[in-house]
């Protein structure tokens, strides 16, 4: 008797968790997935902002870039077993005032890259909306998130289209 109701709850769980997986299969939850870089950067817009601003900045970080390559000179020739201490202070001093240089400026673009590209990502959450709306969607998440991704739901594409309009 004892046997028999276990058999009967067993079996009872065990269509009613076969009912809920189908239900699951019929009416899968509605999502999407997007690059938000992509789309901040490959739409008009923002290919736009990223080429004024590597106008507006790229000098500075060329001249970073050839600061640190001196920088590295001197760290060598610091280093040489016959350094004086002159050189050894001449590389320590220019070595901070690179730092220096090197935050101030990491500063400065981060801002500058904040300012221009909120208008755009503000426009993309715009139009993310409308098209979950549109689409009955339940959730946009980043695409980056994820190990695989079904092509079929990912809208990188189609955002950056709908940018690329307005």
């Amino acid at each position: 008797m004892k046997l028999a109701k276990i058999l009967a709850v067993t079996l009872f769980l065990s269509v009613f968790c076969i009912s809920l997986s189908s239900r699951a299969e019929d009416k899968p939850f509605p999502i999407a997935v997007i690059s938000g870089q992509d789309v901040l950067l490959k739409s008009d817009q923002g290919m736009q902002i990223a080429k004024d601003l590597d106008a507006k900045f790229g000098d500075r970080k060329k001249q970073l870039a050839k600061d640190e390559q001196d920088l590295l000179q001197l760290k060598k020739d610091a280093d040489a077993s016959n350094a004086s201490v002159s050189k050894t202070k001449a590389f320590i001093a220019k070595r901070d005032k690179f730092v220096a240089d090197s935050q101030k400026f990491q500063i400065e673009l981060r801002q500058a890259e904040v300012a221009a590209f909120k208008p755009v990502l503000d426009k993309i959450n715009s139009l993310l909306k409308d098209y979950a709306k549109e689409k009955g969607l339940k959730g946009i998440q980043e695409r980056t998130g994820y190990v695989f991704v079904d092509p079929s739901i990912d809208i990188t594409d189609e955002m950056i289209k709908r940018m690329n309009q307005k």
